[in-house]
């Protein structure tokens, strides 16, 4: 029986702490007697019917479907101890297994059983049931179970005396035996008198107040609706539902321009700024949208079009910037080929999205597979064939396809994502608007180009007549390297993983690194030891982004506060036009405070993966909540839980997979390939995680 784990407020103290505190509420009578009729259909008592609906409210709070909780019960089995006085109590621990899609009446009929069986051997000593079930001691929690419940059927009758007034008076709570317990007590009005008792190591009041007002919303809903499935039964309070819209209303107007066109409307406006700085070389936004249009137009009469796929690879500098900005021109989709990828991979990626046209350099050449439409950029120009005139972009087409960025998948074969223009558009806009991105900004580009997170060190910078820096080819794994970037050329804005940022801090050159103002996170979870060291070592605002590659990037984000309570910065509310949703494994959406699988919908969803109709069905699911017909859901995977004030915080994984230097890696890949081969009969990899937080992979195969 594995421990109950009720999502807390803090770290559990080594060694359990009494100290306590109480939330009162009551069950109206109405509702009340709603219930005990319910049971009394059943043949259950009111305690069988509150134990149950207790153990579904547990269910909902952990994640857990195995619950266990401890009763107290009259040891006064025989004639003899009746007149005897003292305490004769024994503790029982009535289990029940909450998992499937039965009723809550048939939760009811197994509680009964199980409460009725628990009498029948009510004798047995609560010790000796420890002793003999031997769990590994803890000394921070109760062990067999951690949470208790209680029902105190009280004389209904108002107490009268001669003479006095008689008035009830509830004794505080400052003693708590265990994670969580539930007293219940009949009033004379045929209301329920409940108290939820708690530690006060471990939650805060909030929190328990939350969870007493989830218990009324699903002993509502438990009257209402006592033979549908227990799972379908809600137990998120109204005022947590409110809460919910109000966090995903983020609609935001967008204008009516392709990126292309957004770039070209830039160039014009600041025709002699600076858009590119490669190494020493400097490309100011007239020269950039010349090259770019006349490459467009060798594109288009190589065949590029709408939803023709451009396999793109290339080293970082002003010819990359330049093929970006020309696929897109030309309507066509990006596909990014990272140079330090194997041959084989490259070659996987160009068969697999049916590449149009491969645009490489000389250097490269030999590690793409052959391809009848190849354009070598730094071949000669007869060979470029750049006569044709200047291609102006395309219109706005949001449903357009723009990219497809591949990533790890769990078979060993790469899922190409498709992103449409309308999402990393909206991705792209949001640093120009929410954080301030504009003129005199420069962005470093050190992101390798397979990565997502790319796109709008990429784009964004050229939107707002801002220039992108193109880092050195070491600066993504290089800290000296990427600093002297930096400090070179006077970047302003910065994207990292947390475990390279952590490595900055150690560099002589972050002396000469005063031109940083922002400070962007993605990739891992940021700690707010690491989010504060980085704020004060570069004197500059840190901002925690996260977004899974079907998202268009980043889907939330959240500025660092170093008054913020927490271990971890939150991954924060839903970028503009996006909607966040946590919820169970049913797909219902959680109580804030509880932990559950986020799912993002909104613009920034991408169309799916590439040939993979399948496991397009199966990770984006209709949206129920959205205002939008057709709406759909990315399942990402991750697990999180909503503060008080919205805010996301990243809790772990559903499944197997890992994120190492911000790199989305499946397990499963690596094993499959392991077992591939012909001397290798199994595999596994396991995941190990250094005193950093920092993740390392190992695998171990058998001969």
């Amino acid at each position: 029986l594995e421990p109950l784990e009720l999502p807390a407020d803090r770290r559990r103290p080594a060694r359990w702490d009494p100290a306590g505190d109480s939330v009162a509420f009551t069950v109206p009578a109405d509702l009340a007697g709603r219930l005990a009729v319910l049971g009394r259909d059943a043949g259950a008592t009111p305690f069988m019917v509150h134990l149950a609906a207790f153990q579904l409210l547990l269910a909902r709070w952990s994640g857990q479907a195995d619950v266990a909780v401890g009763v107290s019960v009259s040891d006064r089995t025989e004639v003899e101890l009746e007149p005897l006085i003292g305490l004769f109590l024994n503790t029982v621990v009535l289990r029940s297994d909450l998992s499937g899609h039965g009723s809550f009446l048939d939760l009811l009929a197994r509680v009964r059983s199980t409460t009725l069986d628990a009498y029948e051997h009510q004798d047995v000593p609560f010790g000796w049931v420890v002793a003999d079930l031997a769990p590994e001691r803890d000394p921070s929690r109760n062990p067999v179970f951690q949470v208790g419940f209680a029902l105190h059927n009280a004389e209904r009758r108002p107490l009268r005396l001669p003479g006095l007034d008689v008035a009830k008076v509830e004794p505080g709570t400052d003693h708590s035996a265990f994670d969580l317990s539930l007293h219940l007590s009949e009033a004379a009005d045929g209301s329920l008198a409940a108290r939820l008792i708690y530690p006060t190591a471990l939650f805060d009041r909030a929190r328990i107040e939350r969870m007493a007002a989830s218990l009324l919303r699903l002993l509502t809903s438990i009257a209402a609706h006592p033979d549908t499935p227990a799972h379908t039964l809600e137990a998120v309070p109204a005022t947590d539902l409110a809460a919910f819209e109000r966090w995903n209303r983020t609609a935001t107007e967008r204008p009516a321009h392709s990126l292309a066109e957004l770039f070209f409307a830039q160039a014009r406006a600041t025709p002699e700024a600076v858009a590119v700085i490669s190494g020493t070389r400097e490309t100011d936004y007239a020269e950039l949208a010349d090259r770019v249009r006349r490459l467009a137009a060798v594109l288009r009469s190589r065949g590029v079009g709408p939803e023709h796929a451009v396999g793109v690879a290339l080293h970082r500098g002003a010819d990359l910037v330049a093929t970006l900005l020309a696929v897109l021109t030309a309507g066509g989709v990006y596909v990014p080929l990272a140079p330090e990828h194997p041959a084989d991979r490259l070659a996987h990626l160009v068969a697999d999205a049916d590449v149009t046209l491969l645009v490489t350099e000389q250097a490269l050449a030999g590690q793409l597979p052959a391809h009848p439409n190849t354009l070598v950029l730094d071949a000669a120009p007869t060979d470029r064939d750049e006569t044709a005139p200047p291609l102006e972009p395309r219109g706005a087409d949001d449903a357009r396809a723009a990219y497809v960025m591949y990533t790890s998948g769990s078979t060993g074969r790469p899922k190409g994502v498709v992103v449409p223009e309308a999402a990393i558009r909206n991705r792209v806009l949001w640093p120009v608007e929410r954080l301030g991105l504009g003129p005199g900004d420069r962005v470093l580009q050190k992101t390798t180009i397979g990565f997502d997170a790319a796109v709008w060190e990429f784009l964004s910078p050229l939107v707002c007549g801002a220039a992108v820096v193109t880092g050195p080819r070491e600066a993504h794994r290089d800290p000296a390297v990427l600093l002297r970037a930096v400090a070179d050329h006077r970047v302003t804005v910065l994207q990292g993983v947390p475990s390279m940022l952590r490595l900055l801090l150690d560099e002589p050159a972050l002396a000469d690194c005063a031109s940083l103002r922002l400070l962007c996170s993605a990739g891992e979870p940021l700690t707010a030891e690491l989010a504060g060291r980085l704020r004060d070592a570069f004197d500059a605002e840190v901002v925690n982004t996260y977004g899974p590659t079907e998202c268009a990037v980043d889907s939330t984000a959240w500025p660092f506060d170093p008054d913020e309570p927490g271990d971890l910065v939150p991954i924060g509310l839903p970028l503009p036009n996006v909607r966040t949703y946590v919820v169970d494994a049913e797909g219902r959406q959680v109580p804030v405070g509880v932990t559950g699988e986020l799912h993002v919908g909104g613009i920034a969803l991408a169309r799916g993966y590439a040939g993979r109709g399948d496991l397009t069905a199966d990770r984006f699911v209709p949206d129920p909540d959205a205002a939008v017909p057709g709406a759909r859901r990315y399942r990402t995977g991750d697990l999180v839980r909503r503060r008080a004030d919205g805010a996301l915080e990243y809790v772990g994984r559903v499944d197997d997979q890992v994120k190492i230097g911000g790199v989305r890696i499946e397990p499963g890949e690596i094993e499959a390939l392991l077992a591939a081969h012909p001397s290798v009969a199994a595999a596994v990899v396991a995941v190990h995680r250094g005193d950093a937080g920092d993740a390392r992979l190992t695998a171990y195969a058998v001969p």
